[in-house]
């Protein structure tokens, strides 16, 4: 099985989430429809789903599941291999080369990584459209702050993004599809969760819940779940 070493890095980079709510261990399922990943961060405060295309791939092989702990520096392993990468499973080795390099890689057993299974079924009472760069931005207004909370407030056809601290931002984008009346409140986690993302977002809020954020592209979709601040008070 082939594929061009940037869009898979690409991909396992934003599902491996960062900072607080990286993923360190995994389970990649090469299924018939292509590459799918679901964990939950260490800390228990985010959730990733992503699916990568078969069609990213050359030869494409269902090889089953395949799993990894370490999994930032199994990340960079591929990133030290050329524009194209070869990938072979046998017993509980994963066999990457390319060119004249190759290296093995030992799996885990899958009963040793905690994982869930299936998603959480949420039900949400705004969604909105958000561009890369936008969200992008507004992280790093509250990120001129220490420890800010990030307050996502939506009124009539408008979200507003409002953060604690010494230097209070406020944005605010039109959102045609918002009815308005929606106030959650976020932290650290949020930032570390959704800062890798690229392309159109898909957010999805309800009040004290946690906010769904979907990114689609040609060849992936990734659905990120993260928990609200709720106030001690």
């Amino acid at each position: 099985m082939k594929i061009k070493t940037k869009p898979l890095t690409t991909f396992l980079t934003k599902v491996k989430m960062a900072g607080t709510q990286q993923i360190t261990e995994c389970i990649l399922k090469f299924e018939s429809e292509g590459l799918k990943i679901g964990a939950n961060s260490d800390a228990q405060l985010s959730r990733v789903a992503g699916s990568l295309n078969k069609s990213v791939f050359k030869d494409y092989e269902e090889i089953g599941n395949v799993g990894v702990n370490d999994f930032d520096n199994v990340i960079k392993v591929i990133q030290r291999f050329g524009e194209t990468l070869t990938l072979k499973k046998e017993g509980n080795l994963l066999t990457l080369s390319s060119g004249g390099k190759k290296v093995d890689i030992e799996l885990v057993s899958e009963d040793f990584i905690k994982t869930d299974v299936d998603a959480p079924e949420l039900e949400f009472d705004e969604t909105f459209t958000i561009s890369s760069k936008q969200l992008g931005d507004i992280i790093t207004d509250v990120q001129m702050n220490k420890d800010a909370v990030l307050s996502i407030t939506t009124e009539e056809k408008k979200v507003k993004f409002n953060n604690t601290g010494k230097y209070k931002f406020e944005n605010e984008i039109d959102a045609l599809t918002v009815k308005g009346g929606t106030k959650v409140d976020f932290g650290q986690p949020f930032i570390d969760a959704v800062s890798g993302l690229t392309g159109s977002l898909e957010m999805s809020l309800k009040v004290d819940y946690p906010c769904k954020i979907v990114e689609r592209t040609d060849d992936s979709i990734i659905t990120i779940v993260v928990a609200p601040r709720v106030s001690d008070e």
